[in-house]
């Protein structure tokens, strides 16, 4: 365990430094707690600051991080953890972290109420479902039919060689935790389309990048046309913001990630990190979630109507359940080979 800690702190010397969090509450508050999350702050700003104005005596310290740099922080900090709480997408590396023992139980009313798919262990909990969707950019199919499938992606690309060439997107596996755990949920479903859609992603020099943010704002500009796996709550928010913009939920199956937190092993203020995860689950967290048009909340019976989870009986939902599975594609020799497999495919090399 101490050479595989010391590797992962080196590794986070090299990979980054801490970022500087921002501040909500009162400077004066008595206790402090610190969150490392890979939430971006506009679809987490209301909840932090409902928070601090139920709970006064605490000042939140908030540092928005990629999942995989978030992965990383965590283990290098396993003695002396700067954040005690850790919110991520990345399903499969919080529950490694769980499984490798670097973080700790926790128990309440509210975690009591989940449903047992939504919490492993009492160390990991889900407080928001995530679709994973693809965005497009509407001016580019003008008199056109949108994709509403992969298959249909696959045939659009085919039927537009030059127009789609160098404007398509998705997340970077090297480098992102939930685009990792996307790109292998996707290959699990055993479905050819899948690897045909990956070459011909390859074939089309399709751009890669570390944040869903990223790639719905080239969208937005027409520098992309399409954007595949995004997370759907950051997508439904700028889909509601920009007429151009159309978030498309896949008719042929739609995976459903979960949000999760978990409290490191040796937090600095684990009794606050509770008190927040509980907020999450409370009744009004989850409520906030929705008529904030922030998330969605993993209790689907408080959705809003205006912001309610998109998805129609004609969809096929599959879920990523918290189990023992997710551990199988963190295994370090199948990861580099599925890494390796992806490269290979989008006619990336491993320097790019």
């Amino acid at each position: 365990m101490k050479g595989l800690v010391a590797f992962f702190c080196l590794y986070w010397s090299v990979w980054g430094s801490a970022a500087t969090p921002v501040w909500f509450g009162d400077r004066a508050a008595p206790r402090v707690l610190f969150i490392n999350s890979t939430l971006d702050m506009t679809s987490f700003q209301p909840l932090l600051e409902r928070f601090v104005a139920l709970y006064p005596d605490v000042r939140i310290g908030y540092v928005d991080v990629n999942t995989l740099e978030l992965y990383y922080r965590t283990v290098s900090e396993v003695n002396r953890p700067t954040a005690s709480l850790i919110l991520s997408s990345a399903m499969d590396l919080q529950l490694k972290l769980v499984n490798d023992g670097f973080t700790q139980a926790y128990r309440s009313d509210e975690t009591s109420r989940l449903a047992k798919r939504a919490k492993w262990r009492d160390e990991v909990f889900a407080f928001s479902y995530e679709p994973v969707v693809m965005m497009v950019n509407k001016n580019a199919f003008v008199g056109g039919q949108l994709p509403e499938d992969r298959q249909s992606l696959l045939s659009y690309i085919r039927q537009n060689d030059e127009q789609v060439a160098g404007r398509m997107g998705t997340y970077d596996i090297r480098t992102s935790g939930v685009g990792y755990l996307l790109a292998s949920q996707d290959a699990r479903q055993a479905d050819a389309t899948w690897g045909r859609l990956l070459e011909a992603f390859g074939s089309h020099g399709v751009k890669t990048y570390c944040c869903s943010s990223d790639i719905i704002d080239d969208v937005a500009s027409g520098e992309l046309l399409v954007g595949y796996n995004l997370l759907g709550s950051y997508a439904a928010q700028r889909a509601n913001e920009d007429p151009n913009l159309e978030m498309i939920i896949p008719k042929d199956y739609t995976l459903m990630l979960m949000r999760t937190a978990v409290i490191p092993k040796h937090a600095a203020n684990p009794q606050d990190a509770g008190r927040f995860l509980d907020f999450l689950l409370s009744d009004e967290g989850q409520t906030l979630m929705t008529s904030e048009e922030l998330l969605y909340p993993i209790r689907p019976n408080l959705n809003d109507a205006h912001f309610a989870m998109p998805l129609g009986p004609t969809r096929t939902i599959r879920t990523v359940d918290l189990d023992q599975q997710l551990l199988v594609g963190r295994d370090l020799v199948k990861q580099r080979r599925f890494i390796r497999n992806w490269e290979l495919a989008l006619e990336l090399s491993s320097d790019d």
